[in-house]
């Protein structure tokens, strides 16, 4: 279980939209400041999100192998049929649940605070399919909510992964930073549907066949 997570965060974590926020965040001149609000405003919201799904399913016990393995198949179904709309070009090469561009978009190219990199942080970390199928996996599949909150904070670890990363190397390096992520950046803008593809199929194969095996 814990390994389609961190494939569902790992794809998360390259979100075009949170990538472009993050590199216009390294180019202004308190870039720390501006990361730490961004990456705390973040964290919040996407933590506060799992922790209400966590607690109002809380009651729900999935006791018998029947259940879980009926939550691995929808997860997997929902997998599945997301990757075919990115394939057949229903869906277009970005995440569900990206912010919309324009306005915020707006807000990145003009000279940033610390509230409009707070506003940033939530604004392109909505959560999407792929945070509601981990979700799914991480109730079904821990039976505390020690467990279960375990493995929401190892989801929004990975999923924040480049902003993380990115005020680390910052902090004593800036330029580096940029480079970093403009590398990232510049991969991501190339490859966001392959990466799309790739997630969405194999978690979504592995969890059908996973819960198949199991009915």
């Amino acid at each position: 279980m814990i390994v389609e997570i961190f494939a569902l965060a790992l794809a998360s974590t390259v979100r075009p939209t949170s990538v472009a926020a993050v590199y216009a965040l390294l180019s202004q001149d308190a870039p720390r400041r501006l990361m730490g609000a961004y990456i705390a405003a973040g964290l919040v919201f996407t933590l506060a999100f799992g922790a209400i799904v966590l607690a109002a399913t809380q009651g729900i016990h999935i006791q018998s192998g029947t259940d879980k393995a009926i939550a691995d198949v929808v997860g997997g179904a929902l997998a599945l049929v997301f990757g075919f709309g990115v394939l057949t070009g229903l869906i277009q090469g970005r995440h569900s649940g990206d912010a919309p561009g324009g306005r915020l978009q707006t807000a990145l190219d003009r000279r940033l605070t610390v509230r409009t990199a707070a506003l940033a942080g939530p604004a392109t970390h909505i959560p999407g399919l792929f945070y509601v199928i981990a979700l799914n996996l991480i109730i079904a599949h821990n039976d505390t909510f020690t467990d279960k909150a375990v493995a929401l904070l190892i989801y929004n670890a990975v999923w924040f992964a480049v902003p993380i990363l990115a005020l680390v190397t910052c902090i004593t390096d800036p330029g580096a930073a940029r480079g970093l992520v403009r590398a990232v950046k510049q991969w991501t803008h190339d490859h966001a549907r392959e990466i799309l593809l790739v997630a969405s199929f194999s978690v979504g194969t592995a969890l059908i066949t996973r819960g198949a095996i199991a009915l």
